[in-house]
């Protein structure tokens, strides 16, 4: 099963290459075929179980969303304060649908920030879930008007690698990945260039988030 799922995972990752031939390597493959197009806070889903095996339905309360509208409290004065809150919110989004689609704890292994294959867990992610799930929470906090930087973008891929974008409005494009993070921690934030470059990434180059915020009551 685990040699089964890895190499379906390779084959859908090499003709993704293959589609992905602008210089950022921004692509709709995932979200074209797993996400939910038009989410909305009664009608979205969660992908999960590796290359989103399952894709479980998902909604998130009127008094939930004031959680995380909370987090852009007071508003950001500039493209890198809302990235941090932007992160914070999509952490706290994961708590909150977590414990409902039983994807509220990560079990997975890291080396050198790859994920390690999870032989078939259908409650784990890998990172063609966190990306479609990232993509989602962030279109569902651009379409309430929490953004005033940024807009989403479609997602991004590298060899073994995919992550969410956000470009900033007439700037450029950060990789906001959670699959290098656990659920509830907000993810690292880093220009789209260096996700795509020599992996792993300078630790200097990646903007690390204070989860303080994201469990806002």
């Amino acid at each position: 099963m685990r040699l089964w799922r890895t190499l379906r995972w390779l084959s859908v990752a090499l003709a993704v290459s293959a589609c992905a031939e602008n210089a950022k390597n921004l692509q709709t493959h995932y979200l074209d075929h797993f996400a939910t197009p038009n989410p909305t806070l009664t009608d979205f889903t969660v992908c999960h179980g590796f290359y989103c095996a399952e894709r479980s339905p998902a909604t998130i309360s009127d008094d939930e969303w004031r959680r995380v509208s909370a987090v852009f409290k007071p508003r950001a004065k500039t493209a890198r304060h809302e990235r941090q809150q932007i992160a914070r919110g999509v952490a706290l989004i994961q708590t909150i649908v977590g414990p409902r689609t039983g994807t509220n704890a990560h079990q997975w292994t890291h080396k050198n920030m790859y994920v390690i294959p999870n032989g078939g867990d259908l409650t784990q992610l890998d990172c063609i879930d966190t990306s479609v799930n990232t993509w989602t929470y962030m279109t569902l906090m651009e379409r309430s008007g929490l953004f005033a930087f940024h807009r989403v973008a479609p997602l991004s891929y590298a060899p073994l690698r995919n992550t969410a974008v956000l470009q900033e409005i007439n700037g450029g494009y950060f990789a906001i990945d959670a699959s290098l993070v656990d659920v509830g921690v907000p993810p690292p934030i880093m220009p789209l260039a260096t996700w795509l470059g020599a992996w792993p990434p300078d630790p200097t180059a990646i903007e690390r988030v204070d989860r303080a915020d994201a469990t806002v009551g």
